[in-house]
């Protein structure tokens, strides 16, 4: 309403001062752009189930999974024992911050259930299961949340920690749970990845024997390992805790492949830097947001649509041509230092120090973790 005043009062249509208005009007929207992407992650793990049987680690794997988000640049909302309010809520709201362009991480830590003919639903601990209904109305379906994250962030990655194998077909009531509710394997849209902690019909480990000390289920543990190392895509990175989880499930006799779905259309990097090199300390402090495009980026021509798509295009081809016409042709853009920070890499030297983050982060399921 003041921009309208300050127009209205700059004189007739035509009129220079009125021009020069609108044109430094035009520049400071410009200039200021949309919000800076950012890395943003909401994180769940719920043990204190009141009608279900009560979980160890799950609110520990999140705190984890919160903590490693954090040291690479996420601003990280936790929800612990969510309720069912507590969990829509965190949900609704961690929705309206994401805007196009952001990178995003959902991770789901505790109880889940698929009723028949239905995608699966994570439970809040509140949640006393009487009927497939009753999962319906108070569970989080997660079809929804990955069409949810899918429909505004350029890329998500979902993570859910729960068993596959249902074990709510006895309620503590007694009363039979229908059959066929196995988490099954949802097709997420383009820029998802889904990682769930076990396969179709499998429990995921809280531990690994009865001399497990750590604090964390098994694909936690190798998750948050896997996380600390530079220079690792996300989609290499899963396929590694795919195969020690795998590995170290089969080594106690228990079978546990965690199931990965990849729709990205992109490399997604928790760390740049070296492959294989030691992973840096945690920041002391949250990371700064990168500094507002420069005003030569008006002049030439900077259009934040067409520098979105131009950076979606690079990354995807990921070779050195794609990533230098992009630094060409935005030198100032959201995305340069990322692009310098592939170049780097493809060319087999040192990466530049790793960019600040774009802004200022059980079980499969039956869903349900072990007990």
């Amino acid at each position: 309403m003041a921009a309208w005043r300050l127009l209205r009062s700059s004189g007739s249509p035509g009129s220079p001062r009125l021009a020069a208005v609108l044109g430094a009007a035009l520049l400071v929207a410009v200039v200021a752009g949309p919000a800076q992407a950012a890395r943003l992650a909401l994180v769940i793990g719920n043990d204190a189930y009141a009608k279900a049987p009560p979980l160890r680690n799950a609110r520990n794997d999140a705190r984890s999974i919160a903590s490693e988000l954090e040291t690479a640049g996420f601003n990280v909302t936790r929800v612990l024992d969510g309720t069912r309010r507590g969990m829509n809520e965190a949900l609704d709201g961690f929705l309206r911050r994401i805007q196009k362009g952001d990178e995003v991480v959902f991770y789901f830590s505790g109880h889940g259930s698929q009723p028949p003919q239905t995608g699966p639903f994570l439970l809040p601990v509140d949640i006393e299961i009487s009927s497939e209904r009753s999962i319906l109305r108070d569970g989080v379906s997660l079809e929804q949340v990955v069409d949810d994250l899918g429909q505004r962030a350029r890329f998500s990655l979902v993570i859910v920690d729960a068993c596959r194998d249902d074990p709510f077909r006895q309620t503590s009531a007694g009363r039979s749970m229908a059959p066929g509710s196995s988490l099954s394997r949802i097709e997420p849209p383009k820029g998802t990845m889904i990682i769930m902690a076990a396969s179709k019909g499998q429990q995921a480990l809280d531990r690994l024997g009865d001399d497990d000390r750590i604090a964390n289920g098994l694909f936690t543990r190798e998750l948050v390992k896997q996380m600390r190392q530079p220079g690792v895509s996300a989609g290499e990175m899963l396929k590694r805790v795919r195969a020690n989880v795998e590995r170290s499930a089969q080594a106690v006799n228990h079978a546990q492949r965690p199931s990965l779905v990849d729709e990205s259309s992109s490399d997604f990097f928790f760390h740049l830097g070296r492959a294989g090199a030691v992973a840096a300390a945690p920041a002391a402090s949250p990371a700064a947001e990168l500094p507002a495009p420069q005003p030569t980026m008006v002049a030439a021509g900077y259009a934040p649509q067409r520098e979105f798509d131009a950076w979606e295009q690079a990354a995807r081809a990921g070779t050195r041509e794609g990533l230098d016409a992009y630094v060409r042709q935005f030198p100032a853009g959201r995305y340069v230092a990322h692009a310098r920070a592939r170049l780097a890499l493809l060319a087999g030297a040192a990466p530049p120090p790793a960019p600040e983050p774009l802004h200022k982060g059980r079980r499969p399921l039956a869903l349900a973790r072990e007990p």
